[in-house]
């Protein structure tokens, strides 16, 4: 069966039934609006499974205003990149790697996911090689943009997902993946020591700073405003706790919910020791006591699967974020992303979010919906202990190699990330609800349920729950 346009834009429905941009549409009285976007998705340039094109437009066409195409470890700007096209079944072959400095991935496209890409965009790019077989090339970062930017409507940015690990003398391995967007290169270290080098025994906090500050100095070096992101830090098995952020002011994002990445906590693991909340309200509890600038949380798909193939990693549309800005053009954006001037949403969209720092009140207002929606205001006291309340020890149940993946979790007391106040509101009414922090909040961020089947069953996605999260607001009287 031939997938056009019409179809493939079809093909995810069901995922993205709740995804329409609420706060969007025209400038508010400040000459700001919300733009939508998704800065984590993945095509055929590493183990995606869609073509540049087909990725760009589905988001565009449903309503996206921008997206950033993270491949791993590749800019996707080479005007020779090719894919095989190999054989008649149902199955995407998996990615080979091939060894190479340039290029992990190495994919082969089954044909029928070919044949459905050129009658959707007949105007692809193909050839025959020496063996008779159908090769496709790859469109270029320069060739989507113009194909698909159009202003005030869509923009595509420049975006790169560096994917690294650390081994550690104790047979541990935790990974880093990062993305850093708005600059249109790979870094130098990358092409100087290739795809697949790993470290050894560097502590994780010094390794995630060096791609920091190398990030910022390639992007001051291209005179370019720039975001530098840690994605899913728990993923694979607890890889990057919030210690390792603490001290690392280079870093101003982290994804508080991600789409695709396959992940099962461990037994008897307590409840509310290490999901990307508590994460997010220990980093920050630390950071502020520092007087390290807060760390932001986006939503993002991480998308490698569009067609609705079956796994861990479902259809796009899941996770977004909203950014408040003056203009669709990366300079607006990334200057409002790092004011902290956005929202992250799974399913669930607030009307408007506005904080006054003159009296240090946050105030949310959320839409009626068909269930019950619950406004949490929460906090970080001042006077917080650093010292954990209990140590856990955690291991995967069905792993063999327990030592690569036992990983040491501290758990802290009941004044960070607390929540200060609720605000409920039944069916059919909306909520227009405000906290004002007290001398010992450090700061207060509000975080926004209605309970519902989750848009996606992948584990780094609260479950049984829609949700929206503000970002953070520092007390003005710090």
């Amino acid at each position: 069966m031939s997938i056009t346009r019409r179809g493939f834009l079809g093909a995810g429905a069901a995922f993205t039934a709740l995804s329409g941009c609420r706060m969007g549409g025209a400038a508010n009285a400040g000459g700001k609006r919300w733009y939508k976007g998704n800065l984590h998705c993945h095509t055929f340039w590493s183990d995606g499974r869609a073509f540049p094109e087909e990725a760009v437009f589905w988001y565009k066409s449903r309503g996206y205003n921008f997206l950033g195409l993270s491949d791993h470890n590749v800019f996707q700007e080479d005007t020779d990149r090719w894919v095989s096209i190999v054989g008649d079944g149902t199955a995407l072959k998996k990615p080979r790697n091939d060894g190479s400095i340039k290029y992990r991935y190495q994919p082969t496209v089954n044909y029928r996911y070919f044949d459905e890409y050129v009658k959707a965009f007949p105007d692809a790019v193909t050839r025959k090689n020496a063996d008779g077989g159908i090769e496709a090339r790859l469109s270029t970062f320069t060739e989507l943009s113009a194909r698909f930017n159009a202003p005030e409507e869509f923009l595509l940015l420049p975006n790169v997902e560096a994917t690294r690990s650390v081994d550690y003398a104790n047979g541990r391995r935790n990974q880093l993946h990062m993305n850093y967007v708005n600059i249109p290169q790979l870094l130098p270290s990358y092409l100087e020591k290739g795809f697949n080098r790993r470290e050894k025994d560097i502590p994780l906090a010094s390794f995630l700073a060096a791609h920091a500050q190398e990030v910022a100095a390639v992007a001051k070096a291209r005179a370019t405003p720039h975001l530098f992101i840690l994605n899913h830090p728990i993923w694979t098995w607890y890889d990057v706790g919030p210690e390792v952020v603490v001290e690392n002011p280079l870093l101003r994002f982290f994804e508080v919910c991600n789409n695709g990445s396959p992940f099962a906590p461990g037994a008897g693991l307590p409840m509310d020791g290490f999901d990307t909340d508590r994460f997010w309200d220990v980093a920050n509890a630390f950071r502020m006591r520092r007087g390290l600038p807060l760390l932001y949380g986006i939503g993002t798909d991480d998308t490698h699967r569009y067609r609705g193939e079956p796994g861990n990693m479902l259809m796009p549309g899941n996770a977004w974020s909203l950014v408040r800005a003056g203009s669709l053009d990366a300079a607006s954006l990334i200057a409002a992303m790092r004011a902290g001037d956005f929202v992250t949403c799974e399913g669930l969209e607030p009307e408007d979010v506005a904080f006054d720092p003159s009296a240090g009140r946050l105030e949310v207002a959320v839409p009626a919906g068909q269930r019950e929606r619950t406004v949490r205001f929460i906090v970080s006291k001042r006077d917080f202990s650093e010292k954990p309340v209990a140590t856990t020890v955690v291991r995967p149940d069905n792993h063999k190699d327990e030592t690569t993946f036992e990983r040491t979790i501290n758990i802290y007391d009941e004044k960070i990330g607390k929540v200060v106040k609720t605000v409920v509101a039944r069916p059919g009414e909306a909520i227009r609800a405000s906290y004002t922090m007290e001398s010992n909040d450090l700061y207060v961020r509000a975080r926004i349920e209605e309970v519902g089947v989750p848009l996606c069953t992948a584990s780094l996605h609260p479950q049984g729950l829609h949700v929206a999260w503000t970002q953070p607001y520092a007390n003005p009287s710090i």
